[in-house]
């Protein structure tokens, strides 16, 4: 009796075990399982939720701006202390029907010529076309684009010919004139790709010196300043 007893409690005690590890065993692949799930969402989201075109620090020893891959910039000087006459800056950006009604929104400019197709046919331009201001703001980010820090002063422009939606252009801005008090004088253009001028003019700015980039030195010890 006493050995049938032993023999049951061996085979309980065994069973047991065998339920144990087995759990064990399936929550260990659970886990594994939910991991696997999890990384694969994160990588979905990157792929499909997370920008295309997230903005990244331009390149350059003075540059404050930001770029993105869809993006193109040409520049013939990186720093404050070496620009001098002739320098230039290009920036190249393709004005898209987005662009078009994200800035009539942001600035108010609702004229339908440059959002209603059925209005814009029948003006002396045949179909909707860019806003002015739009494709003259691509002077403003080659601007950006020089070395330091741009503060706008004045600028002079001619609109000369209507940009279409959907057009790659590019605006060129050249050191023309020194003047004193850290000025500049810059010739300023937005082209087409084939060369063809849409406006013409020029612009003063003024160029300061950037703030010093932080260190991680810096970080560290504003990181402490906040604990």
């Amino acid at each position: 009796m006493a050995s049938d007893q032993s023999s049951m409690t061996d085979s309980f005690e065994g069973m047991a075990t065998a339920w144990i590890e087995s759990s064990t065993a399936v929550s260990k692949n659970m886990a594994q399982m939910y991991s696997n799930i999890a990384a694969a969402n994160r990588e979905l989201w990157s792929q499909t939720m997370a920008p295309a075109d997230s903005p990244s620090r331009e390149s350059g020893d003075d540059s404050i701006a930001y770029s993105k891959s869809s993006w193109t910039t040409v520049q013939s000087v990186d720093t404050v202390a070496e620009l001098e006459v002739s320098d230039e800056v290009v920036f190249r950006k393709e004005l898209t029907d987005s662009d078009v009604h994200a800035f009539a929104d942001i600035s108010g400019d609702t004229n339908r010529l440059h959002l209603d197709d059925e209005f814009a046919s029948d003006t002396r331009f045949g179909r909707r076309i860019v806003h002015g201001t739009l494709a003259s703001g691509l002077i403003s980010s080659a601007l950006a684009r020089l070395p330091g820090m741009i503060v706008y002063l004045s600028q002079d422009l001619d609109f000369e010919r209507p940009v279409d939606i959907g057009t790659t252009v590019e605006a060129t801005v050249r050191v023309a004139e020194t003047l004193d008090g850290d000025r500049y004088r810059l010739d300023t253009t937005v082209q087409t790709e084939d060369g063809t001028t849409v406006i013409d003019g020029e612009a003063i700015v003024l160029i300061d010196t950037p703030p010093a980039p932080e260190t991680d030195a810096d970080a560290d010890a504003d990181a402490s300043t906040t604990e």
